[in-house]
């Protein structure tokens, strides 16, 4: 793992053992990729929120795909919405 700024960029070791944590701790838990975030220009990333808030926990990868695969199994997919900000391409949610 590695830090910019509050972040910790995981990997996706991390981001399963991150995830199961959270969805005992909260009854909502999902993933939220997005495209070109300030501190991540160019690239993609995939943070997880909870209930009570986004935490500091994200991956980061140069393409759509790459940010997918490294995301916890048995995820349900969520087309973004027009209230998502502009940079939301997708979510996915624990199921």
């Amino acid at each position: 793992m590695s830090a910019i700024g509050d972040d910790q960029v995981i990997d996706a070791d991390a981001a399963r053992a991150l995830h199961s944590d959270a969805c005992r701790a909260y009854p909502l838990v999902e993933w939220v990729v997005s495209w070109d975030e300030p501190a991540y220009p160019d690239r993609y990333t995939a943070r997880l929120v909870t209930t009570k808030s986004p935490l500091p926990y994200v991956l980061v990868a140069d393409t759509l795909a790459g940010v997918e695969e490294q995301l916890p199994p048995g995820l349900a997919w969520f087309e973004r919405q027009p209230v998502h900000p502009p940079e939301v391409v997708e979510l996915w949610f624990a199921v």
